[in-house]
């Protein structure tokens, strides 16, 4: 297309009218806000001068975007198009509901105005109809998403961009969508809520859902979308499809923020009670005791589910029945079909398990490792086989977990351990004997907290789980001498109820790094003050303090070597499993003459270091603070990233192997005699990967970046505040974009991965 083929639509031109719409509402609107103010107090504390600010704000954003050389640029790349529309759907709209903009806007255009036309056309049944419909939350979601979704259709975009008069009417109802929105998130004065502040969390959520899905068709699309900006591009030297990728990472990740940040914001004012100022309910009987309101939010006090797991008998008894499960599981793998999709160790460990545990994890908090069957033998051979000595200080680190983890990643990779029954069982009793042995020979959990590789994964899950074991009050905790939940008691009956194994005294434990939820502590506890309740994912990370045992997080070393392996063997893991990589590996293995195994080992490693650099590096770019100090916050940041990723990866194999447990079982049953025919075994086959399933992977990864940018911004925050300082907006920003570009670099790659050919392992056939 020809550069003068461009239709007319010289911002020059818009200007005048925008500016003068705009100067004539933020006249109206000053007049009006003036006079409310003058009011009362309570009307000057409503409409203060964030108001006024806001609204203005918001005009200047809308005049950034319509009346400026942003709307002709807008033609030639579609990165300043995307641009325009995010200004016009995610930043002015909530800009001008914080402004309260009704009552300001009635009382600015004088009292005969507003009493001979507006009251009348206000208090009519159709205007009240009207507002009462377009102000429902379901108009405004709706409204929003089928404008997002039509004009970003590449048929609606083209010919909005050939003709002005649509090219305004889709920025005009691409605004008024915005509005309808945000409407019921910022809910200004006098509007009404129509739902509860909890209700707007999955309507945000499945906003972000929409946003990811057209962003994610932008950046994963082989050619350019639209044809307009192929054409005109090499004329301004734009390459369009680069452009288009640009385009779709604003919408994504920003989009992700803005979206996911208010969901996240509205579920902590919504859920989790203020631990500074805990509330309590009151009630008029004064004999009675009041209630602290962390009680009531207590999964401790769940019927028959609190009962149960209060109980240190009832535990017990779950990890003995996994136990067996387990034992079973093992006996099939080595003596049952050699065939990995046929046998049971070959699909529960591998497809199964992985999938239900961290969902579980992020569901609840980490039952994965309070429910361990390892536990079991440990407990029940304690009652004859008392250990006496505690672990050397020098082994209670996680350098020997970073091994451990380090070595498993490698080994899963270079041996295919997934293929072979016989390895996996010989695996978990390996796990179970080594467990046990450790925990005999030395005190508390031993093996829990420096050698077992399963339970730092699930630690490092659950800090981004939305419970953690804690006081219940705090004050109970500073009036207890005894620390019970530390050192254990001897109960009723001579019974001995055994403290923290890790060595964690609640008033002191943050967060759920090394908790495995054994709930041992609740048992301890005489005052009945421990329970499983509600805290806001990642918020431990940004802090990053002193704690039990611990000591101070952002000077730990090895906790911040263990975060990044977890992070960067999520990427290793699952790109291990493309179809492309393992292709280029097995071409390099072949091409230098090496095994494949060799091969596969070097990818793995090699992948860590690269990433554990560039940490590194990004790292010594700030003097914010020691480099060790930067370093250890930025790893801990990439931990919620991280674990949308793993679960991205897991329940791809879940929903798509989910059939596999089913043939193994028939297998077992004919081997068993049970059932008279054997199950083919093409009855393994991977099932083919639902339409919703990408989208909830996208939608996790975004999850998994939102928190991840907020954790890096308030670990750098509490990084100037610590060294006290000055922490202007703009110094905050600069010190934490090298991290979020980082943060974002390891989502790109990560969201790269979920759009390739997956290497189905453990069934048969691939996917």
């Amino acid at each position: 297309m020809p550069v003068d083929a461009l239709p007319a639509n010289d911002w020059l031109l818009n200007a005048p009218l925008a500016c003068g719409l705009a100067v004539c509402s933020i006249a109206i609107y000053v007049r009006g806000w003036r006079v409310l103010r003058g009011k009362s107090a309570a009307t000057r504390d409503r409409f203060s001068s964030r108001r006024l600010v806001s609204f203005l704000l918001a005009w200047i954003v809308v005049l950034i975007a319509l009346a400026s050389p942003l709307d002709p640029l807008g033609q030639r790349m579609l990165s300043v198009h995307m641009v325009q529309h995010m200004l016009l759907t995610m930043i002015a709209p909530p800009l001008f509901w914080f402004a309260f903009p009704a009552m300001p806007m009635l009382f600015g255009v004088g009292a005969r105005t507003r009493t001979a036309i507006a009251a009348p056309i206000l208090a009519s049944s159709i205007s009240k109809l009207v507002l009462r419909t377009v102000g429902h939350p379901v108009v405004g979601w709706s409204s929003l998403a089928l404008v997002t979704v039509a004009w970003h259709m590449p048929e609606a975009y083209a010919f909005a961009l050939r003709d002005p008069f649509w090219h305004q009417t889709e920025h005009l109802t691409m605004f008024g969508a915005g509005l309808l929105f945000w409407l019921c998130i910022v809910a200004p004065f006098p509007y009404r809520r129509r739902w509860p502040r909890i209700a707007l969390v999955p309507y945000l959520v499945a906003a972000d859902l929409v946003n990811t899905a057209v962003a994610a068709y932008l950046a994963f699309s082989s050619t350019p979308a639209y044809g307009w900006y192929a054409e005109i591009g090499p004329a301004f030297g734009t390459d369009a499809l680069r452009d288009q990728q640009l385009a779709a990472g604003l919408m994504w990740v920003p989009g992700s923020v803005l979206y996911l940040g208010g969901a996240m914001y509205l579920t902590v004012r919504s859920l989790v009670p203020s631990r500074a100022t805990p509330r309590v309910r009151t009630i008029a009987l004064r004999v009675l005791p009041t209630v602290p309101e962390a009680r009531e939010s207590d999964l401790l006090q769940v019927p028959l589910f609190g009962r149960m797991f209060r109980s240190s008998r009832a535990r017990l008894a779950l990890r003995c029945t996994l136990l067996v499960l387990v034992l079973l599981i093992v006996l099939d793998g080595l003596l049952g079909s050699p065939d990995a999709p046929m046998n049971l160790a070959g699909t529960i460990p591998w497809t199964h398990w992985r999938g239900v545990a961290i969902i579980a994890i992020l569901a609840v908090g980490n039952v994965a490792c309070m429910a361990c069957p390892l536990l079991a033998p440990r407990t029940l051979l304690r009652k004859w086989i008392v250990p006496t000595r505690a672990l050397p200080r020098a082994l209670r680190t996680k350098w020997i977990a970073v091994a451990l983890v380090l070595s498993w990643l490698i080994a899963y990779e270079a041996f295919d351990l997934w293929s072979s029954p016989f390895a996996t069982a010989m695996i978990v009793l390996g796990f179970i004997v080594v467990a046990t042995a450790v925990d005999l020979c030395f005190t508390g959990a031993s093996f829990c907290r420096s050698t077992c590789p399963i339970g730092q994964y699930q630690m490092l899950v659950a800090t981004v789980a939305p419970r953690e074991v804690r006081a219940v009050d705090a004050d109970v905790c500073a009036q207890c001498a005894t620390h019970d939940c530390l050192k254990g008691r001897r109960a009723e009956r001579g019974v001995e109820l055994p403290g923290c194994g890790l060595e964690l005294l609640i008033p002191k434990k943050s967060g759920n790094l090394d908790c495995t939820f054994c709930l041992d502590c609740v048992s301890a506890c005489p005052h009945d003050n421990v329970g499983v309740l509600p805290v806001l994912p990642g918020a431990d990370l940004a802090k990053a303090s002193w704690r039990s045992q611990i000591g101070l997080l952002s000077a730990r070393l090895d906790f911040a070597a263990l975060a990044l392996l977890f992070a960067f063997g999520a990427i290793v893991n699952a790109a291990g499993m493309t179809e492309g990589v393992v292709r280029r590996l097995d071409q390099s293995a072949r091409e230098i003459g090496l095994s494949d195994r060799f091969a596969q080992a070097a990818f793995v490693i090699t992948g860590v270091i690269a990433g554990v650099l560039i940490v590194a590096l990004t790292a010594a770019l700030s003097r914010l603070s020691d480099f060790h100090e930067r370093f250890a916050r930025l790893s801990f940041a990439l931990l919620p990233l991280a674990t949308s990723l793993w679960l991205a990866h897991f329940l791809f194999h879940l929903v798509t192997g989910f059939p596999t447990a089913e043939v193994a079982l028939l297998r077992v049953s004919y081997d068993l005699q049970w059932i008279v025919s054997e199950p083919d075994r093409v009855m393994s086959c991977c099932a083919p990967a639902p339409a919703w399933l990408l989208p909830i992977e996208l939608l996790a990864l975004s999850v998994g970046v939102s928190v991840s940018l907020g954790v890096h911004y308030w670990s750098v925050v509490h990084m100037h505040l610590r060294m006290k300082h000055a922490m202007g907006a703009s110094t905050v920003l600069l010190r934490w974009a090298p991290g979020a570009v980082v943060i974002v670099l390891v989502w790109a790659i990560s969201a790269w991965i979920l759009f390739q050919p997956m290497e189905m392992r453990g069934t048969f056939g691939t996917s």
